[in-house]
């Protein structure tokens, strides 16, 4: 019997002493795991010109996140070139001209078209998908006094009623000379506020960056990002179960009472 109360307790320690490592270990991994930092996290849309070959190849999107589509990045009536060296993380980024010289931009939209002398990009949200829009950033330089020496982000969509709304961040100096800066836009004017919930199920984005000033000559651009995040629209038959428990919860409450 003594024996037997013997083998009991060893293996009841060796398993405790397995688990204490077994605990140890993934308290190890998750502190290694929580220390690795997602690059692409709250990153929507990123165009960073560092897999182009030519200065014609397309800008298309570096990242693109799962809940959308974004197209390429397309000029009208600007000019581009590509530099291979000197950007602000020491590799290529893009040469824009054909600015305008003074401000002449309209927000009046009958559609999602490019206006003219600006840089643009469309998002798609993918159908039972949202996001919900942060911001948009980007790398800028101005390598003389004749460059252009402001800029503005505008974001349109079409509302439900067929209407087309905008947000922007208004007018953006940019003053210093041979320098690299970034530049966060934050989208806090405009005709309506961003849709969201089932009101942005799979609707279209349009992003335009328009500059202007001094002589209207070249601006350096990289890295430029829209931020935000996926929100999955919950299905009319989840959202039905979800409300359905939500009441028996409140019919127990009371049934106690």
């Amino acid at each position: 019997m003594r024996l037997i109360l013997d083998l009991k307790l060893n293996v009841t320690n060796n398993m405790k002493k397995l688990l204490f490592a077994l605990a140890a270990v993934a308290t190890l991994s998750g502190s290694a795991f929580s220390q690795v930092v997602n690059p692409f996290q709250n990153v929507l849309a990123l165009y960073d010109f560092n897999n182009l070959n030519n200065f014609n190849d397309p800008n298309k999107v570096t990242y693109c996140a799962p809940c959308l589509v974004a197209t390429d990045l397309s000029l009208n009536t600007l000019s581009q070139s590509l530099h291979f060296f000197g950007g602000p993380d020491g590799s290529k980024f893009r040469c824009f001209a054909g600015w305008d010289k003074t401000y002449d931009y309209s927000f009046v939209r009958s559609d999602l078209s490019q206006e003219m002398n600006t840089l643009a990009f469309d998002v798609l949200v993918n159908p039972g998908e949202a996001i919900s829009i942060s911001g948009l950033s980007l790398d800028w330089k101005r390598p003389s006094e004749n460059s252009v020496n402001s800029i503005q982000a505008s974001i349109f969509w079409e509302d439900s009623s067929g209407a087309i709304q905008h947000r922007t961040s208004g007018p953006v100096a940019m003053n210093n000379t041979g320098l690299w800066n970034d530049l966060d836009f934050s989208f806090n004017q405009g005709s309506a506020s961003f849709p969201t919930g089932i009101d942005a199920d799979g609707e279209t984005y349009h992003v335009e960056l328009y500059a202007w000033g001094s002589q209207g000559s070249t601006l350096y651009l990289d890295n430029i990002t829209l931020h935000g995040e996926c929100a999955p629209i919950p299905e009319p038959g989840g959202a039905i179960l979800l409300g359905a428990a939500g009441l028996m919860v409140l019919l127990r409450r009371r049934n106690r009472r």
